[in-house]
């Protein structure tokens, strides 16, 4: 007897739920033919997507392109759906939005270095995210292992709750690299790597031209890009940007994650 798409989605879930990550990747031919779809009509996706989220599992696809728009050869991620707080709202948190010269300002500056990223771009939005100087801390050392080796790493940022410097009040992990390369896969796992020590709420990378901000979700479920836009889009991703890692929207997700964790 032929499984239906539920029993299909359910059998996903089992695995994916018996993965040591929590998640599960297939390549999209093989993805599809298990729902027996030849087209990707529009109608078809979004009863797999509705399925999918009835049963706890987030789909993506590895490329970043829209599901069922991906190549052939590409891979769609399954992972298990967490509910987690989202932004904060705008008329809660009273978002602090810069002057328009001070927009104008970030958008045309131009770095030379990975430290003029530091010092004039990321400085600056952490300032304006509400993060004060005693919550700052710039290269941040921590100890990793690679296989059974120890070695030790820095942070280019972490930033806390407080002035004190307990590990458990790591609000966000930031790095920085040089802008005259994109930010790729590897600058992303090297981040997430400090990200699986310190444990925050979020981190972002930059490289004074793109902004990609990722929430950590404390091994409950793969990391997620909740934003990636370019500087130039500053001034019009401000509210977004601020809702997620203003210094309150991070201590509240900092507050959810510590419970889901020790749970």
């Amino acid at each position: 007897m032929e499984k239906n798409d539920a029993e299909t989605i359910l059998e996903i879930y089992q695995s994916v739920c018996q993965s040591d990550e929590k998640q599960k990747r297939l390549k999209s031919t093989t993805f599809w033919k298990l729902f027996k779809i030849k087209s990707r009509q529009k109608r078809l996706i979004e009863k797999i997507v509705m399925l999918a989220d009835q049963q706890g599992l987030r789909l993506s696809v590895k490329s970043g392109d829209i599901l069922g728009e991906e190549r052939d050869d590409d891979w769609i991620i399954i992972s298990l759906s967490i509910d987690q707080p989202g932004i904060v709202p705008l008329h809660f948190s009273q978002v602090k939005t810069p002057t328009k010269e001070w927009f104008e300002i970030i958008k045309n500056r131009k770095f030379e270095s990975e430290r003029e990223v530091e010092s004039y771009f990321i400085i600056e939005i952490l300032d304006k995210l509400g993060f004060m100087y005693d919550d700052i801390v710039i290269g941040y050392p921590l100890q990793m292992f690679k296989g059974v080796q120890k070695m030790m790493a820095e942070a280019d940022f972490a930033l806390f709750r407080n002035e004190g410097r307990d590990k458990k009040d790591i609000l966000m992990v930031v790095e920085a690299k040089k802008n005259d390369k994109g930010i790729t896969v590897e600058h992303i796992s090297q981040v997430q790597s400090y990200a699986k020590e310190l444990l925050p709420s979020y981190y972002f990378i930059t490289n004074g031209e793109q902004i990609k901000v990722y929430t950590f979700n404390g091994l409950l479920a793969p990391d997620e890009c909740v934003l990636d836009f370019n500087r130039s889009n500053i001034e019009e991703k401000w509210n977004e940007f601020y809702g997620y890692i203003c210094k309150e929207a991070t201590i509240k997700r900092k507050d959810w994650l510590l419970k889901k964790v020790e749970k």
